[in-house]
């Protein structure tokens, strides 16, 4: 029986009023402005505005106003689908995967798939009790995509599937290719042959800028490039006669998701504002666009070795951006990718998925974001600079010819050296990396992400570095050792001639407990002086 002063009874708010005006005075942004005014002791507002890689500013305030409150959501490619089923949990399967590994993927949570190797010969027995209407089959860079489309219709027919109830990827990338005009030529023929089967769903080319994120590029310059690939699409297919609006039903996006929510939220919708922006520019009125086909896949360059765990709270935060983000297909890899996926790790980021859309029930809501001030003004913002990157590779005669001199290449390294940059003097950290870094014996990544540009990189080099060195001295001049009494002694010098204390034995491997700028370990591992 509860009590008159009984805390649950206290708390019991009155029928009809909502939580916050239970307990909150009812909010302005005077009463706002004037309580920051008083914490701020008369710094300006703007001081707290910060600005991402892309120098786009985000505001402590955003004030609603009417026109952005009234905004329509940006809908999946299939929203009835998307309500009903959840989005595709796809799961990448490596060169050399068996039938047996599909088949314990799709029993344990994923609901589409994509292919890396396949080949047409052995894709029948690769798909054995596969039912390809109840999945989404992609593939990655296939060698022979004729042939492989042609095989995977011949399966669906065995199995007395009609072609139009397929979902196909068939992930064709003229931009990864060594002769993308090449490529584009043979894209657009086999798109001309999905056309003519009347199939709404099967996608012959994909635009990657996952592979360039990981590369480097900025969410601007990455979405500036998906743009760039539809504009050269685009314009090989009508070069062959195909409508505008046919060749875009033919293509796929596939974006990077970043450990940051809110950037993964703005990065999506971006790309569906884009998307109705280059088809409108193209002259394909609204109700003849075909909506894009959007993935998103968990970024690589996120990823460490050192304290591999965390990687599990980084893919889930940015596989929560593309859900709410409204990505069609979501992917991500296992903690332990970079040393070689384990099946737990994997089945871990599918559950992961599960979860979102059958208990979070992320999925029953189309854009859930719509109307919010600080994601429309984001997501507008994003918008535009990706509009700008775009312009600029257009300046250059086009993506092939973007590609071809290297300007791509030079946006990614220029990218990825600033924010190395940034984490090696502080300025930005990584759990387990910079901030809170254990002892642990660091572990060599695979020699296949040595094109990714992580920023932790150079840490886990520093770290195997140190670990196969003899103790090394300071810049005070004592050695770092193993033993307390000597490390009193290091610290001290250290003290006396203005340097942080540096803990960072080379036998022992112990984690630094004050962090520091990379350059002040590099030369205190450099052997002694």
């Amino acid at each position: 029986m509860l009590q008159n002063d009984s805390p649950t009874r206290a708390r019991k708010k009155p029928i009809g009023m909502t939580e916050t005006q239970t307990y909150f005075e009812p909010a302005d942004p005077v009463s706002w402005a004037r309580m920051v005014d008083k914490v701020l002791k008369g710094a300006p507002l703007d001081s707290l505005t910060r600005h991402d890689e892309d120098n786009l500013p985000t505001d402590a305030f955003y004030p609603v106003s009417e026109d952005v409150a009234a905004r329509g959501p940006l809908l999946p490619s299939v929203p009835s689908k998307r309500v009903t089923h959840g989005w595709d949990i796809c799961q990448p399967m490596a060169e050399g995967s068996r039938n047996a590994d599909i088949l314990d993927a799709l029993a344990s949570g994923a609901t589409a798939l994509t292919l890396a190797g396949a080949m047409a010969e052995g894709i029948a027995g690769l798909l054995d009790q596969v039912v390809l209407s109840a999945i989404t089959l992609g593939f990655e860079a296939p060698d022979d995509p004729q042939a492989l489309y042609t095989a995977v219709l011949r399966c669906a027919a065995e199995g007395e599937i009609a072609p139009d109830k397929l979902i196909i990827d068939l992930g064709i990338d003229p931009f990864a290719a060594r002769t993308p005009a090449d490529s584009l030529v043979s894209g657009c023929a086999l798109a001309s042959e999905a056309i003519s089967r009347a199939a709404p769903h099967h996608y012959v080319m994909r635009l990657d800028g996952w592979t360039r994120h990981n590369q480097g590029l900025t969410a601007a310059q990455e979405l500036g490039f998906i743009l760039a690939g539809i504009a050269e699409i685009l314009r090989a297919g009508a070069a062959r006669g195909i409508d505008p609006a046919q060749m875009a039903g033919c293509v796929s996006a596939r974006v990077a998701l970043p450990p940051d929510t809110f950037a993964g939220i703005m990065k999506c919708r971006a790309l569906r504002v884009l998307w109705d922006g280059i088809l409108s520019a193209c002259g394909v009125d609204a109700a003849a666009r075909p909506p894009l086909r959007l993935q998103g896949y968990g970024g690589l360059r996120m990823m460490t070795v050192l304290d591999s765990e965390v990687n599990m709270l980084r893919t889930t935060t940015a596989l929560l951006g593309g859900a709410i983000g409204g990505a069609d297909s979501l992917a991500g890899f296992g903690h332990d990718v970079l040393t070689g996926e384990s099946p737990a790790a994997a089945r871990l980021v599918r559950m992961t998925q599960a979860m979102m859309i059958a208990e979070s029930q992320l999925s029953t809501s189309l854009d859930p974001v719509a109307g919010a001030p600080f994601l429309e003004t984001r997501t507008d913002a994003l918008a535009a600079a990706g509009w700008t990157a775009f312009q600029e590779i257009e300046r250059e005669g086009g993506l092939c010819a973007a590609l071809a001199n290297g300007m791509i290449a030079a946006q990614a390294d220029s990218a990825a050296e600033h924010r190395e940059t940034a984490l090696r003097c502080g300025k930005a950290d990584l759990v387990g990396v910079t901030l809170q870094p254990r002892a642990e014996t660091v572990p060599v990544a695979l020699s296949a992400f040595d094109t990714v540009r992580r920023p932790a990189a150079p840490v886990e080099q520093l770290r195997q570095a140190a670990a196969a060195k003899a103790p090394a001295s300071c810049f005070c001049g004592e050695m770092m050792t193993g033993q307390p009494a000597l490390n009193e002694r290091c610290d001290a010098g250290c003290r006396l001639q203005a340097f942080r204390p540096c803990r960072y034995p080379a036998r022992t491997g112990r984690p630094l407990q004050r962090r520091g700028p990379i350059a002040f370990f590099s030369a205190a591992m450099s052997g002694p002086r």
